[in-house]
């Protein structure tokens, strides 16, 4: 194929528009750092790199300005954790910190055994066979259904590890208008009756995705079409991202009467986006293990301010395929159920049907993998004898918690998708069926526009166009548009162009030659096309729009894209084709094999990763980067041992690779124009790249010891109101980095004499959680809180992960601005036997509960020296370990000290500590917890709740009477603090910024009237910032719903206190949910949401209109009536004289 094919309707200004374009969105994916490959080279040769942290193993601490020259950093010994008085029964707990809840238990409509479990559910009838029902992703809480049926509660969405999404909702006992009670007790009122313990599953749910995986990613929640529909967005653990509104679109024919609306079938908005592949050369790995040929190659390649010279350095050449590249999906991939009811029995006859038949294939497929498997683990266990391999472990694969050479027959294999757009209906006859809108009149409009497929109703204009092009004019845009992909892989002009030929390279005898050789060199057969994977949740980023112009509307100059931080490589799971004789180039469902490929040796070359945006708005990929490219280290070694001129080696250097299980955030580092895109790869690499021209910051990327598999924390702790980044590595590297990429302190967790002992045996940080914030003992600092699993090894395996053995849990409080280990941390949560090296560590949750929190909002304008004094000693009286008797008087709940709480799960214990005198309580809830507990007023009584999911599929809610609610007391989205702010990371007490809504303007109520009064009060402590007033800008916005399309106030302000705004919601009476958030100058966004109804019983009102006047007019006459005068009566002797005075005429 040629780098440009023809195009007759397109002229030369057109195709360098087009090729300007493409450069733009990043078509051209070169690989930013330098390749590397598995016990060959060196992954820390690399010329991107600014700063390689504690690459001489010495540590730096942060200067507070009251420590004068000290740089060593304090790390205090580990010590167990304080248990007291345990009861035996499960729990047990220190009596100066009490803690007391209401438990309230809700199983899965699928309740079984836990996905990571090798055994059958043979009770469920579920079409997945039992396992996946359970969840290792934590889940959202957000009023989905601001209605009073849900009362002044929130509902509960989440996925299980495949194919299904839920969403569970407060039960009401009686959930009517009436019997709604806006005194009740708490701050947010609620329904009579309703239950504060259970939970139930709402009636349009559960959604089945059919051969979905979720395992690694939860839900984000916006409303991606602006239409009052909340929406979900999902990315699957095969490249698909899932759109799917979260209620049933409402009825458009107005003009239908009620029994034609009744027969109407309701529609739920539903759309698949789908990952390109990345086309990567085969003849990588050669070049790159021969440096001395590289460097030749290399001469004369040059680096300049935006890009590095691996960008052109062709062997290492990579490019991501076009959209319409679906056929590797599988001929069945329409067919999928997708979206629709879980449940068989409400599904359409056809739709059910063939849901049966894919499974008993897949089952069927699945026998044969587990045959196949058996026979293939021999195999390459005597080839790595013969190799001298020596390595345990086992080439990637779906799910490396698991046991990868025992799938669970019942468990179906995923799929992929291609992109489309499907609306589902409901039969009336059938409650909650949403099946797809097919039939013979609407299926002859199925139509495919750049890849993206679109299932409407008969004369429908359809949505949303390819997303390979800028939506422009159709004429501009020309034909098979598809094509210029290939011409911009040189990033030329004029190469191939019918208008003219450019005169014939140096070296070259003439044009046509050098095109030849260019043709011959990019052609397809050099490369493979490697299938998109996520290993962690995208983030949803609302971005200045690039050349927005001269709009006035504030819509038209922000753009919403998905940030994903992807990896591509071969799972072993998917590249069996048990129905074939021989290893084959089928692989499963990889159809189209591309060849070089088929073997587990030659598919363990290739692992890339990316950071992918997708644009909502324009429907397209509007950001592409290739970052790394490498081998598995994991995969068995083959020729890697073969050629070249690196050296052989046996240092896996902590499992470093090309993947990307890290989720990406946008920030703008150094509160200037432009937005950054931070992501850590588990190359160590942590990249800053700008979100417009995608080019990477000066200073970045920076490189850790160890890969970089958890989301980097951001937040302004030192005082010259630009941002700090905290990055923590597998390997128990901490860091905190300036926006410039500068080290302001770097210290390993372990102390220096655990890892040098004498003995043949060391510690070393075999993984940890992802990093927490917030204000552990209430002195105003913000602390970091991550827990690592600390492992032994032997020396000569320091590198080796496969060869660690994790001996022990420690909780770690380190302070953001010096790096010390707070008081009374690290803490050895467990040890031992109670240790297992698959247990998760789920990212510690900060909450206070206290009973007293009112310190916090006094506390909100800074703190003296002498108050931190005088909470220091409130914390050591409450940390002072006294005899308890039956008489003595019971300690506050949740303790008598200040700060916050960590709510740690490991294994089936939940951990509860007090941060400021680690006092703590255990909860055994008898299943392993795998995910971070979320915390919010579910139930709405005014209290809080934490909320906890297990790994079989079971919600526990903990519900306090004591513990009042406060919006900035949560932790209800996921990873992140709340739905909108995905780069806001710290507890909300504890933030330097934050807005939130006063309560007496979120009290859950009716308001009749034009305008709504909202009461809010933005704060901002940041270190200095009354030295900075340019950064004294505060964005607020009030939204009715989560859509930018349904902005309803903004405004800017220029100091912090307390407003009050008159807002008019235009989108006529309802339930609504308002969304208030700030934007700061960094870009990071604070929100507070709560919900109300506007005029929903504005016809109870009428009354008033229609007899208010009559009633008015009335009172005069009443008052001002005429007296009767008895005397003037004829009847009773009257003067006969009449009303003139005199008598009336004969």
């Amino acid at each position: 194929m040629t780098l440009l094919r023809r195009h007759n309707k397109t002229t030369l200004p057109q195709q360098i528009f087009l090729s300007s374009l493409f450069a733009i969105i990043g078509i051209n994916g070169n690989p930013k750092s330098r390749p590397y490959v598995a016990y060959r080279t060196d992954p820390f040769d690399q010329e991107i790199v600014s700063t390689r942290i504690l690459a001489d193993g010495v540590e730096t601490r942060g200067n507070n300005g009251r420590d004068g020259d000290n740089i060593i950093i304090r790390k205090n010994r580990a010590a167990p954790i304080i248990d007291t008085h345990n009861d035996g029964g499960g729990g047990g707990g220190d009596p100066r910190c009490p803690l007391s809840f209401r438990l309230g238990s809700t199983h899965s409509a699928h309740f079984g055994a836990s996905s990571s479990s090798q055994q059958t559910n043979h009770g469920n009838n579920y079409s997945s066979g039992g396992g996946g029902v359970g969840t290792h992703t934590p889940p959202i809480i957000y009023p989905l259904h601001p209605d009073f049926d849900a009362g002044s509660g929130r509902q509960i969405l989440l996925t299980t590890d495949f194919e299904v999404l839920e969403m569970w909702t407060p039960s009401s006992a009686i959930g009517t208008h009436a019997d709604y009670n806006p005194n009740r007790s708490g701050a947010g009122g609620g329904v009579e009756g309703q239950s504060t313990e259970q939970m139930k599953e709402d009636e349009q749910f559960p959604l089945l995705f059919e051969s979905s995986s979720f395992y690694y990613s939860s839900p984000i929640v916006h409303d991606v079409e602006g239409g009052g529909v909340a929406d979900a967005i999902l990315g699957d653990y095969d490249g698909n991202i899932h759109l799917v509104g979260l209620d049933f679109e409402a009825t458009k024919d107005h003009t239908a009467n009620n029994n034609q609306q009744q027969q109407q079938r309701r529609k739920r908005y539903y759309k698949r986006i789908s990952i390109p592949r990345l086309f990567v050369r085969k003849s990588w790995f050669d070049v790159a293990i021969n440096r001395t040929k590289e460097n030749e190659d290399m001469a004369n390649t040059q680096n300049n301010i935006n890009h590095t010279k691996w960008e052109d350095f062709e062997p290492y050449h990579t490019y991501f395929a076009s959209t319409t590249d679906t056929s590797w999906r599988g001929e069945h991939d329409e067919q999928k159920v997708r979206g629709i009811s879980a449940n068989v029995l409400n599904m359409d006859l056809n739709a059910a049907t063939g849901l049966v038949e894919r499974k008993r294939k897949e089952r069927r497929t699945v026998k044969a993998i587990i045959d196949e498997a058996g026979k293939e683990n021999n195999r390459h266990q005597q080839q790595e004898h013969q190799q001298h391999q020596h390595q345990d472990g086992h080439h990637r694969r779906l799910q490396e918690s698991n046991v990868a050479n025992e799938p669970n027959e019942d468990q179906p294999p995923l799929e992929d998708f291609p992109e489309d757009d499907v609306m589902f209906q409901e039969d009336p006859a059938l409650i909650g069926d949403d099946y797809p809108m097919i039939d013979a009149k609407s299926m002859d409009e199925v139509t495919s526009n750049g890849g993206e497929q679109e299932v409407e109703a008969a004369n429908a204009e359809p949505r949303n166009w390819g997303d390979d092009y800028y939506p422009t004019d159709d004429k501009m845009m020309g034909e098979g548009i598809d094509d210029y992909a290939a011409y911009s892989r040189r990033g030329g002009y004029g190469y191939g162009d019918d208008m003219y030929e450019p005169p014939a390279p140096d070296g070259w005898a003439s044009y046509q030659e050098y095109q030849n050789a260019q043709d011959k060199y990019y052609h397809d057969s050099n490369y493979l096309r490697l299938p998109p994977h996520l290993l962690s949740t995208c983030t949803l980023a609302e971005l200045p729009r690039a050349y927005a112009g001269s709009s006035s509307d504030r819509i038209d100059k922000i753009d919403e894209l998905i940030l994903c931080a992807v990896s591509y490589y071969f799972d072993e799971d998917e590249c069996k084709d048990p129905m074939a004789s021989g290893a084959g180039k089928s692989f499963g469902k990889h159809a189209n094999a591309d060849g070089g490929d088929e073997t587990e040796e030659l598919r363990g070359r290739y692992v890339a990763n990316a950071v992918m945006g997708y644009n909502l708005r324009w429907k397209y990929w509007s950001f592409q980067e290739v970052l790394d490219l490498s081998t598995d280290w994991s995969a068995p070694m083959g020729d890697i041992v073969s050629g070249g001129t690196a050296p052989i080696n046996s240092n896996a250097y902590g499992g470093m690779g090309a993947w990307a299980m890290a989720t990406p955030i946008a920030v703008k580092l150094d509160g200037g124009d432009k937005n950054h895109i931070i992501v850590g790869t588990s190359l160590g690499l942590v990249y800053a790249l700008e979100a417009q021209w995608h080019g990477i910051k000066s200073g970045w990327p920076v490189q850790m010891r160890h890969p970089v598999e958890q989301k980097v924390l951001v937040e302004d702790v030192v005082g010259n109101t630009n941002l700090e980044v905290f990055v923590i590595s597998t390997g128990g590297d901490l860091v905190s980095l300036n926006a410039d990429g500068g080290v302001l302190w770097a210290r390993t967790l372990l102390n220096k004499d655990e890892m040098t002992s004498d003995n043949t045996k060391t510690l070393v940080v075999r993984g940890t959680s992802p990093l927490s914030m917030g204000d552990v003992d209430g002195t105003g600092r913000l602390v970091i809180v991550v827990v690592a699993a600390v492992a032994s090894t032997e020396r000569q395996h320091l590198h080796r992960p496969d060869k660690h053995e994790i001996g022990e849990h420690r909780l770690y409080a380190i302070d953001a601005v010096t790096g010390d280990d707070l008081e009374h941390f690290p803490i050895i949560l467990n040890k031992g036997t109670d240790v297992s090296n698959s247990s998760p560590m789920p990212q510690p949750l900060l909450i206070d509960l206290h009973e007293d929190q009112r310190h916090w909002l006094n506390q909100m304008h800074g703190l003296s020296t002498d108050d931190i004094d005088t909470i220091r000693q409130i914390n050591r009286r409450a940390a002072a370990k006294l005899d308890f008797t039956s008489s003595s008087q019971p300690r506050p709940h949740g303790g008598s000290g200040r700060g916050v709480h960590v709510v740690q799960p490991l294994g089936s214990t939940l951990y509860i500590i007090e941060g400021s005198t680690a006092c703590s309580q255990t909860v055994d809830v008898g299943d392993t917890i795998p995910s971070m507990v979320q915390a919010d007023d579910v139930h709405g009584t005014g209290g809080l709740d934490l909320v906890v999911t297990t790994s079989r599929g079971e919600i526990l809610t903990l519900e306090s009477d004591t513990v009042s609610y406060h919006p900035l007391n949560v932790w209800n989205a996921g990873v992140t603090r709340a739905p909108g702010s995905s780069n806001a990371q710290a507890h909300g007490f504890s933030s330097t910024q934050g807005i939130f809504v006063h309560p007496n303007s979120r009290v859950w109520r009716d308001i009749l009237g034009v305008f709504v009064p909202i009461t809010f009060e933005i704060y901002d402590r940041r270190p200095n910032i009354a030295n900075e007033p340019n950064r004294q800008v505060y964005e607020v916005e009030v939204r009715a719903g989560m859509s930018a399309k349904r902005a309803i106030f903004f405004r800017t302000y220029n100091m912090t206190g307390i407003y009050t705004e008159r807002v008019q919601i235009p989108f006529g009476p309802g339930y609504f949910s308002l969304t208030v958030s700030l934007r700061t100058t960094h870009g990071i966004v604070y929100e507070d949401t709560f919900h109300i109804g506007f005029n929903v019983d504005y016809m109870g009102g009428l009354w008033l209109i229609v007899f208010l006047p009559l009633i008015l007019a009335s009172i005069p006459i009443l008052i001002f009536r005429r007296k009767p005068n008895w005397e003037e009566d004829e009847d009773y002797g009257g003067s006969r004289s009449g009303i003139l005075g005199r008598a009336p005429p004969p």
